[in-house]
């Protein structure tokens, strides 16, 4: 009896040595769990190598950024990537473009991105290398014969635009002057609604947003009957994209020079085109 009891009380502590165990993976499991999701426990940070957070302002633009797509959009992707290859990890705050901006400026946040360059936000911010290069140019249906070269020769035409955009100075120019027919609608995609029923006969959009915008809000038989000019309606100057980080923080001149590093690496790496390639596909583009 004594050889019984004692085999039993053997085998009940072995059962309560092996239940202690597993709750004590399971709450360390949960424990690395928690810290991963946020991302910012210092511990999480040292394992992974990543040794300091930017707080970025981002906002909607689809597809370079939108915090409803994955990694955020084509430039967010590139930008955390680029971050990544130098040890830094980003935060990114979704907020209005301008909010974003001005937060940035008073060093609220570390910077904002994509913007064109702009001499008026030097006094303010660090410019980066070009991320990617955009521009818009004019959709019209295929089967418009459309050609140009001088804004003076689309005076005949029918033209769309968005309200609040701004094009360029031709643009802008032609609209004051009430001497083309120029009319402007609530979205991009109420243009191409507007081009597809024959109100318009071309409008300007960015060349990645434009497709990007078809393959989400029509389908695939109407996709089929738009295209682009290939002549572009943004200055050269003006067609590349930058991460801005505020000149108020004086750490960011290293944390540019760092993130220019891993964008150069990237570009090595021919990884942006391939994530430029990975939003853009089946868009026609």
């Amino acid at each position: 009896m004594l050889l019984i009891s004692l085999s039993k009380d053997k085998f009940y502590h072995k059962k309560l040595a092996l239940l202690l165990r597993i709750i004590l993976c399971l709450s360390i499991a949960q424990t690395v769990r928690a810290e991963a999701d946020t991302g910012n426990h210092p511990n999480v940070r040292a394992r992974i190598g990543l040794e300091k957070i930017v707080n970025l302002a981002n906002g909607e633009w689809p597809p370079y950024h939108s915090q409803s797509l994955e990694h955020f959009g084509i430039a967010s992707q590139i930008i955390t990537e680029a971050f990544l290859l130098e040890g830094i990890q980003v935060k990114y705050h979704f907020l209005p473009w301008k909010r974003g901006m001005v937060m940035a400026k008073d060093g609220k946040l570390d910077g904002t991105a994509v913007w064109r360059h702009k001499r008026d936000f030097e006094k303010n911010f660090f410019f980066s290398d070009t991320i990617i290069k955009s521009q818009a140019v004019f959709f019209h249906l295929k089967s418009f014969d459309f050609d140009w070269d001088r804004f003076t020769e689309l005076k005949s035409l029918n033209i769309g635009g968005t309200i609040g955009y701004g094009y360029n100075d031709d643009y802008t120019k032609a609209e004051k002057s009430q001497q083309y027919h120029i009319s402007r609608s609530n979205s991009d995609e109420v243009n191409f609604k507007m081009l597809l029923a024959g109100y318009i006969d071309v409008f300007p959009i960015t060349t990645e947003v434009g497709y990007f915008i078809l393959k989400k809000h029509f389908s695939s038989a109407e996709r089929q009957l738009i295209t682009h000019h290939p002549k572009s309606l943004t200055p050269e100057n003006e067609r590349s994209l930058h991460l801005l980080l505020t000149k108020a923080n004086t750490e960011n001149l290293e944390v540019l020079k760092r993130f220019n590093r891993g964008l150069a690496k990237l570009k090595q790496q021919d990884r942006v085109n391939q994530i430029i390639r990975e939003f853009m596909k089946d868009s026609q583009l």
